[in-house]
């Protein structure tokens, strides 16, 4: 089934009444899935189709699960640091299938964010889901200093990026080194390749852990520098997936624990 989504603008959020609804319960954390841009390829001909899969998986770059349309709020996409506005969608068993006309050359950087999901992490694995999204040992002791075993509430949110090249990587980079507005996301930047900036609403984000992983299954960790800066080094080469989790704390133990996740894929060998 396909369905067609017109942006009035550059960055178009569609923050539905649904995403209010709490999930079920979850016994088993889920940020452990990557959530990514997967496209069918890096370089694409003028008059061409392009097709992205956006996916998750346990280890990159598998291929396992798309979410539904329902569930995206966000899609941006820049050709040549112009808005396409003609983008389609079609569901798959494995993902959710995202396609353009490549209709003049230059990079073009693809982003989508889902919509908040809400849940329960039981009481067993709450532990688990803690560690996975990174958070620091004072979280542990608060939720862990509840009377009883309670759930922990948790609410989280996917943000991904992409950059191919259509014939040219030449022009339309402007866009890569610009924010579109994701709460957590990765730009590039300009005359340093391989080097990649995390931000915050806009803000860049010192000190942070970035994993970085390549097609071939070697991973690396790294942290952001003062100016929220990661450098990939030579170790990693080739199609790669960068990622961060950012958490905001309830203010009270027994709240609801956010995280934000952004992606970021890329072919090193152009980009």
């Amino acid at each position: 089934m396909s369905a067609k989504q017109k942006p009035s603008s550059q960055i178009r959020w569609s923050w539905l009444a649904a995403s209010l609804v709490a999930g079920a319960l979850i016994t088993t954390p889920s940020l452990a899935h990557k959530t990514f841009l997967a496209p069918d390829r890096y370089v694409w001909a003028v008059g061409d189709t392009v097709e992205i899969a956006l996916t998750s998986g346990l280890a990159f770059p598998d291929i396992e699960s798309g979410p539904a349309l329902d569930r995206i709020a966000f899609t941006s996409i820049m050709l040549d640091n112009q808005p396409v506005s003609d983008i389609e969608y079609e569901a798959g068993e494995t993902f959710l299938n995202v396609s353009f006309q490549a209709q003049t050359p230059g990079l073009a950087v693809i982003a989508m964010s889902t919509l908040p999901r809400f849940g329960e992490i039981a009481p067993d694995d709450a532990s688990a889901y803690l560690e996975e999204i990174e958070a620091d040992a004072a979280t542990h002791q608060a939720f862990e200093a509840l009377p009883g075993t309670p759930v922990l509430n948790r609410s989280y949110i996917k943000h991904t990026k992409t950059f191919i090249c259509v014939q040219t990587c030449e022009t339309g980079q402007e866009s890569s080194f610009t924010p579109i507005g994701q709460t957590l996301e990765f730009v590039a930047v300009a005359a340093r390749t391989r080097t990649f900036q995390l931000l915050r609403d806009g803000d860049l984000v010192a000190g942070h852990r970035v994993m970085i992983y390549s097609h071939n299954g070697s991973h690396q960790e790294a942290i952001s520098d003062e100016d929220g800066l990661v450098t990939i080094d030579s170790a990693i080469a080739g199609i790669s997936l960068l990622s961060a989790i950012w958490i905001t704390l309830p203010d009270q133990a027994d709240g609801v624990y956010h995280s934000d996740q952004a992606t970021l894929t890329v072919d090193l060998a152009i980009h």
